[in-house]
């Protein structure tokens, strides 16, 4: 007689003597295929963060640029909002004959020549009542701003800019009225005034002082000079964008190290966003973010493609379809989902549920085996 057929049959015996030890080894054994090969499988595949599939090899790969190589500016974009703020802060002294309008209308064409590039919107603010918030230096009949007061200059106007509120990257170009009483000059380094009496902030914008002449003064009302403003904020834009002049040449110079930096910020962002993943586990990846990724990272090498073969059109368009895609990608809400409930906490939670079940089950067949052990080993006596 075999092993098995003795065990079969010791089995047969112990039924005999104990016909109620059947049940209790099928509960037992039910209670196993429920919670071990039913019940663990479906919490582990119903607890675990679902990821879709992405290229995570091919980003892995990129060849990034040195940022330092970048000069700091304005955020990299695709669409800006030009904030112009008319600042008069003695209004009940002095009428400004300005009309917004005109300005955004004269500007147009500069915008117009980069719009293949970027997309912006115009909008203007007047601001009354409103100081520097510095204090300028009286020299002889009339005030002065050093160089290094400047930066404390924007802080006052930022707080009353809507340009915060706005989800594009704004450039804010202020034209400040200066009061009668007080004309009011920038100086340079070299504590001499500066021809176009203003300044710029890289990442902010610009700001322009404009003095009433004495005759704007005696009669109560200012008519600027449009030209002069328009001519100020093109400059101020220029340098705010990096933007060498107005030829067919300089602007496609500049869609091209625009296209070229959409792709490093793309690649930059990817690679960070691999990086993230793979040292937080809880991150989830929804089949809309990993499409977005898998287009990015497509219309990034088709742009660079397009660029080496002097497509500038196409490699443009590739190259923006790439960077918005990988910064939608990285800002997307569904990332957050489970970041803040980690493995630790998913095991705090659930082993106190599982625990308890299980422990009985554990101690069943523990005591079951000894059961049966023991009547086979009198059997074999």
């Amino acid at each position: 007689m075999t092993k098995k057929e003795k065990e079969e049959e010791s089995l047969f015996d112990i039924t005999e003597k104990d016909p109620e030890a059947i049940y209790r080894l099928y509960s037992v054994i039910s209670f196993i295929v429920i919670l071990v090969v039913v019940g663990l499988p479906v919490w582990w595949m119903t607890t675990r963060v679902y990821r879709a599939q992405l290229p995570l090899s091919e980003i892995y790969e990129f060849e990034l640029k040195n940022r330092t190589d970048r000069a700091y500016g304005l955020p990299l974009s695709i669409e800006y909002d030009i904030l112009i703020t008319i600042v008069n802060p003695t209004p009940q002294s002095l009428n400004v004959d300005l009309d917004g309008e005109l300005i955004d209308i004269n500007l147009q064409p500069f915008l117009n020549l980069l719009g293949d590039v970027i997309d912006f919107t115009v909008k203007t603010q007047w601001l009354y009542l409103t100081e520097l918030g510095v204090t300028p230096k009286k020299v002889d009949e009339y005030y002065t701003l050093a160089q290094e007061q400047l930066p404390h200059v924007i802080t006052p106007l930022e707080k009353k800019l809507w340009s915060h509120i706005s989800q594009k990257p704004s450039i804010n170009l202020v034209l400040y009225i200066a009061p009668c009483k007080t004309p009011l000059y920038i100086l340079d380094e070299n504590s001499t005034k500066l021809s176009t009496n203003s300044f710029l902030s890289p990442r902010w914008g610009g700001i322009s002082i404009l003095n009433p002449s004495l005759e704007s003064c005696e009669s109560g009302i200012l008519e600027p000079q449009l030209s002069w403003i328009i001519s100020t904020f093109t400059k101020h834009l220029q340098h705010l964008l990096k933007l060498n002049g107005n030829t067919k040449s300089d602007i496609e110079e500049f869609a091209f190290v625009r296209a070229m930096e959409m792709i490093d910020s793309t690649r930059r962002t990817l690679k960070s966003l691999a990086q993230l993943l793979l040292e937080i586990n809880s991150i989830v990846i929804s089949d809309d973010v990993a499409d977005k990724i898998k287009l990015a990272v497509l219309k990034a090498n088709e742009a660079e493609e397009f660029l080496r073969a002097d497509n500038l059109k196409l490699g443009l368009d590739a190259a923006k379809i790439a960077f918005v895609n990988s910064e939608a990608a990285f800002s997307d809400t569904s990332l957050l989902a489970l970041l803040y409930f980690p493995d630790d906490q998913k095991y705090a939670v659930y082993i106190p549920l599982f625990l308890p079940i299980m422990i009985p089950v554990v101690l069943s067949i523990m005591s079951l085996k000894r059961w049966y052990s023991s009547i086979v080993k009198e059997k074999v006596d």
